[in-house]
Order: C-alpha cells, then sequence, then structure tokens
C-alpha cells in the first residue's frame, strides 16, 4: 500500500489518505475543510481512484473504507486502527482463516471479522465514526444497483470512469507500461492510454512449453496495425510458473502470492525500460461479466422466459440440457438464501466428499461447492455453526451481486500481492478496473441485465465503441492458462509433497491432509482438479508457515 498522505488545513483536522487517490495536495485540503465544515463526504471521497480514508477532529475519528474493498481498514474494541489487520492483534480467528480455507467466502460468513480476534474490518463503502468510546458504523457510498438506469446511461458512466482512471495513471507516471495480453480487459486499457501518451510499452507473457496462442497471436495482431505500441513478448521461464516461489505475499494467505511468477516477469520487464507505473486488467472479469449466479435472480424474479432463452444458449456451449440448467436454476431461486445456508451447514456437519459435479450446479450458485472432506471434523463443525448463524440475517442483495461483491474482495488481495510484488522492483501497479467509479458504473445495473450469453462483456463493449478498435471488442473468447499451472504444480511437486508431507494447516487442526495430497497428485498427472481449492489449500500452508509464531499463540 502507498504511505499515507497525510493533510492538516488547521492544528484541529487532518485527513490521511491510503491507496490510490489522484487529486492534488491544494484539492484534498480544500476537499477536507469541506468536509470539515459541512460534514458532506463526497468532496473528500470522490477522487478519481480507489482509496480509503481517516479523518481526526477534536475528540472524534471517522474511516472512510473504500467501496470496492483494495485498501481496508480496521479497528479493534479499543479504538485503535490501522491499514493492517496484523498491527491489531495478535491471535489467529479461526473462523475467518477456515472460511478462507474452504472458499466460501461468497457465503457471507465472515461479516467484518479480520485473520485476527478482536479485530474488525470497517465494511466497503462504510464510514466508521469513533468518538466517546462509542463506535457507529453506516453505509457512506456503498455499491448499489440502481433499478432505474438504463444500459446507455451505465455504458456511458463506465465509459468516463475508465477513460478518467487511464487518464489519470498516464498524467501522473514518468513512464507507463501496461500488460497486452491479446484479452479484451488489458489491451482495452493500453488502447485507452494512447489517448494520452505518445507511445506505450505492452507486455505479453509467452510460455513456449504451454502457449496460450490464441492470445499471443492476437496481441501481435493489435500491436502491428498501431505503430504506436512497443511490443515486449516476455518468455516465460520454468522457474517463474505458478507454484515455484512459495513466499507468504500480502496481508492474508491468497493463492495470487504463489501464483505471480507471470506478474513478477513482466514487472521486472517493466523496470528495466525505466517504467514507473504498470497497467493491469486485474478485477475486468469481476465487473463485467455476470456470474452464474444470476440465472438464480432470473428465476426468483420470475423472468422466466428470458431464464429460458440464456439456459439454452448456455447449455448448447457446455453440452448440457438446458432444461437441467432451468431446473437448477428455479431451485435455487426456491432455497433462497437463507435455505442455501442451512443446507450448507448440513453439508459441512455430514462431511461427504464433493465429488465430480455437473456444471450446472457448479455455476449456478451462490458460493463455491466446499470440498467439505478435506476438513476436520471441528473444522466442519465451527463452520456450519457460522453458515447457521448467518443464515439467520436478512440480505436484500441479489445473488449475482453477492457473488461480484465478493469476487472484488479477493481481487483486492490478489492485487494486493501485485502491488507488493511490483513494489519490489520500484513499479507501481495500478488496475484501472478496480476504481471505485468504473465498479460503480459497471456495477450500476444487475448482473442478470449485465448477462449475454451471445456477447462477451455487452457492457464495456457498449461504453468503449469508437474509442478502441472494433478488432479489440470483437473479441468474444477468453485464454484458457490452466497448462501453465498443470506445468508449474508438476515442477514444484517434490516441494509441494514436502508442504503437505508435514502440514501446518493439519497442525493447526484446520484439514487432513490425506485427500489433499491426492488432489495434488492428480494435478501431478494432469487430471482435472478443484484448482480453486488445492490453490487455497497451499496458500494457507505457506502462510502458516510465515507466521508460524502468531499462530503458536493461538
Amino acid at each position: 500500500m502507498p504511505p499515507a498522505r497525510v493533510l492538516t488545513r488547521t492544528p484541529d483536522a487532518s485527513a490521511e489518505v491510503f491507496g490510490q487517490c489522484f487529486a492534488e495536495e491544494d484539492v484534498l485540503a480544500r476537499s477536507l475543510a469541506e468536509f470539515t465544515e459541512s460534514g458532506e463526504h463526497r468532496s473528500l471521497t470522490g477522487h478519481v481512484g480507489c482509496y480509503s480514508a481517516i479523518v481526526r477532529q477534536p475528540g472524534e475519528t471517522t474511516l472512510f473504507a473504500d467501496p470496492v474493498g483494495q485498501f481496508p481498514l480496521y479497528y479493534d474494541d479499543s479504538g485503535r486502527h490501522g491499514t493492517k489487520a496484523s498491527d491489531l492483534g495478535t491471535d489467529v480467528d479461526r473462523v475467518y482463516l477456515a472460511t478462507r480455507l474452504a472458499c466460501l467466502d461468497g457465503a457471507g460468513l465472515l461479516e467484518n471479522r479480520s485473520l485476527y480476534q478482536g479485530v474488525r474490518r470497517v465494511r466497503e463503502g462504510h464510514a466508521l465514526h469513533v468518538g466517546n468510546g462509542q463506535f457507529d458504523e453506516r453505509p457512506y457510498a456503498p455499491l448499489r444497483v440502481d433499478p432505474d438506469l438504463s444500459e446507455a446511461d451505465a455504458a456511458e458512466m463506465l465509459r468516463d470512469a475508465l477513460v478518467a482512471a487511464v487518464r489519470a495513471r498516464a498524467l501522473s507516471a514518468r513512464r507507463l507500461v501496461s500488460d497486452f495480453s491479446g484479452g479484451l480487459d488489458s489491451t482495452s486499457i493500453a488502447c485507452l492510454a494512447l489517448r494520452d501518451v505518445p507511445g506505450l510499452s505492452v507486455f505479453t507473457h509467452y510460455n513456449p512449453d504451454a502457449p496460450v496462442l490464441d492470445d499471443v497471436e492476437r496481441a501481435e495482431r493489435y500491436v502491428s496495425v498501431e505503430r504506436r505500441f512497443d511490443h515486449q513478448l516476455v518468455k516465460l521461464p520454468a522457474e517463474s510458473l505458478p507454484f515455484q516461489d512459495l513466499l507468504s505475499r500480502g496481508d492474508e494467505p491468497h493463492p495470487a502470492s504463489i501464483a505471480c511468477g507471470p506478474a513478477r516477469l513482466r514487472f521486472s520487464a517493466a523496470a528495466a525500460l525505466g517504467a514507473d507505473v504498470h497497467l493491469m486488467g486485474e478485477g475486468g472479469d469481476s465487473v463485467l461479466w455476470a456470474p452464474g449466479a444470476y440465472f438464480v435472480d432470473l428465476a426468483r424474479r420470475g423472468e422466466l422466459t428470458t431464464l429460458w432463452r440464456h439456459c439454452f444458449a448456455w447449455a448448447r456451449l457446455r453440452n448440457r440440457s438446458p432444461l437441467s440448467v432451468f431446473r437448477r436454476a428455479v431451485f435455487m431461486a426456491g432455497l433462497g438464501r437463507r435455505g442455501a445456508l442451512l443446507r450448507l451447514a448440513r453439508a459441512l456437519e455430514q462431511g461427504h466428499a464433493v465429488g465430480d459435479v455437473p456444471w450446472e450446479v457448479s455455476v449456478v450458485a451462490r458460493w463455491d461447492l466446499p470440498q467439505v472432506h478435506w476438513f476436520t471434523r471441528s473444522t466442519r463443525h465451527l463452520l456450519a455453526a457460522q453458515a447457521r448463524l448467518v443464515a439467520g440475517q436478512e440480505s436484500d442483495v441479489d445473488a449475482g451481486e453477492s457473488v461480484v461483491l465478493n469476487q472484488l474482495r479477493l481481487h483486492g488481495l490478489t492485487q494486493q500481492v501485485h502491488r507488493e510484488a511490483a513494489a519490489e522492483v520500484g513499479i507501481a501497479a495500478h488496475a484501472p478496473f478496480l476504481d471505485t467509479a468504473v465498479v460503480r458504473a459497471a456495477m450500476a445495473i444487475p448482473a442478470r441485465r449485465r448477462a449475454d450469453p451471445a456477447v462477451a462483456k455487452p457492457l464495456l463493449k457498449k461504453a468503449l465503441a469508437g474509442l478502441v478498435p472494433d478488432r479489440v471488442l470483437s473479441r468474444e473468447t477468453k485464454g484458457d492458462y490452466s497448462r501453465e499451472a498443470y506445468q508449474g504444480i508438476r515442477r514444484a511437486a517434490p516441494e509441494l509433497r514436502r508442504l503437505l508431507s508435514d502440514s501446518a494447516a493439519a497442525d493447526f487442526g484446520l484439514i487432513d491432509p490425506v485427500p489433499v495430497r491426492q488432489v495434488l497428485e492428480d494435478a501431478v498427472n494432469g487430471l482435472r482438479v478443484p484448482w480453486g481449492a488445492l490453490n487455497q489449500v497451499l496458500a494457507v500452508e505457506v502462510w502458516l508457515r510465515a507466521n508460524a509464531r502468531k499462530v503458536a499463540s493461538t
């Protein structure tokens, strides 16, 4: 995280801004003055970028957590606060760690917990007022759907926000560079940057042993007709594959920390060119795709004609029965959030192996199906109890939006790892798709209206029409990098076997390592495996070892 910027208008008022805020010092000073005089937060929290802020006034402090969740704020019961939960707590919160381990972030089990007992996270888009020993947390700018907004207006909002986000980086950088995978997100960002810089070095990583030719060929085709791009094709050596660098990065266990070799390679190449700001396409998938949970929302709202049309289209692509997809959506809609949580609790308590589930069951869901047979009985019952507790709480958020909000939080952790890895070589990594105004525009219309089985990311294509070449926007496919994961895990197999033979997560009472070892061997042998769940277990293993002293005291 960038260092705090401290702005003082008078000895009685100050503000610290954490994150990526592109307002000039004098503008921020005026914003602080307006806030202290009127109490209106927009002048302080509405600048281009994504950031959190802490405002201190005599006898009171207000913590504004950014709406996206990139730059979280934490506090404890004594009123201490900061940007890292580890600075405030010492004992690991087992519910939190178990939830992350089970990939159940989307179930809402975390609430406002943190990785440490007694330390809470200010909810995204909420302001925590601390004064006279009292805590008052209220929403100030959460991400919400605007039911009256048209798709045309949402596209215009997204267009303006993305242009402003990229321009802010271009104008503030000494030398700007960008990822350029050949995919829709990073390529669009790079094309937008050309509006504000005379030329741009762009990076495409290439694995000669497992090439994603579709991406590389498209990237080369795009640069061949746009001479302002300086194309850097970065060859991926075996030592930069996923799982080769088992280090704990970021504040929490997250798979990005053990799979950031390709990104680190691109950052190093950027640093060698003298760049200081590196643009990434991180977050584009989450805010622009509609997760499969939107089927549930269509069924729940009675939009059955649209639901059937979408079921038919997706089923054809996946060689599934459209009726089975339709039935799954109707079943999940009838179950509701409370019923789904209670069903999850029962599955956790029973502990049966999940097996190879049908596509529609894994996709038309509110959260990932946990590999419950990996967990100890105590972990399963701990999570089940938390699921039953949360089931009693009301929520008016649609299933699709709930999934996206969870994905944003995970993207925040991914980008935290990227920022840390980039900083090691003197680079600032930025993800314009995760700017507050960009995310707000993308989520202004509900997921069920953002979805189109025939068009990838239709809102982005409407927003950038005329700004980004049609040859870029016309892409409907996405590169598959799973071969790199298999290649990396085979190369790292001896070290990963050693990791799981003396499992720290098992010592902490979280998992039974035997079934995890079997999944590792399946991956080494090229079989289909639950990559998300396996990656999270490995990330937790690495994190527990890096934080052995704190864990030992829990």
